[in-house]
């Protein structure tokens, strides 16, 4: 019995070409889909910061609001207690 070679000729191999095409083009959808995700990341922090600085304006116009209702509505029963007697 000898060395008995075989060749599996009929599994296509793709040429140096064809496999430095196909890097590029999924290199290329790779780097859009990065830019997308940063893109989009990008948004929800501009928006986060817009909706925090909006939130807290909104509390402290509402803490201002009590604060000068709590002033008048003392202002008034002192009044009435000064009319009272």
């Amino acid at each position: 019995m000898g060395i008995v070679s075989s060749q599996f000729n009929w599994v296509s191999t793709r040429s140096s070409y064809d496999q430095v095409t196909n890097w590029r083009t999924r290199q290329r959808a790779y780097n859009t889909q990065a830019e997308t995700n940063l893109a989009t990341v990008s948004d929800v922090f501009s928006s986060s910061s817009h909706n925090l600085s909006g939130g807290l304006a909104e509390i402290a116009a509402k803490r201002a609001a009590a604060r000068v209702q709590a002033e008048a509505q003392a202002k008034v029963a002192k009044a009435q207690l000064d009319t009272s007697v």
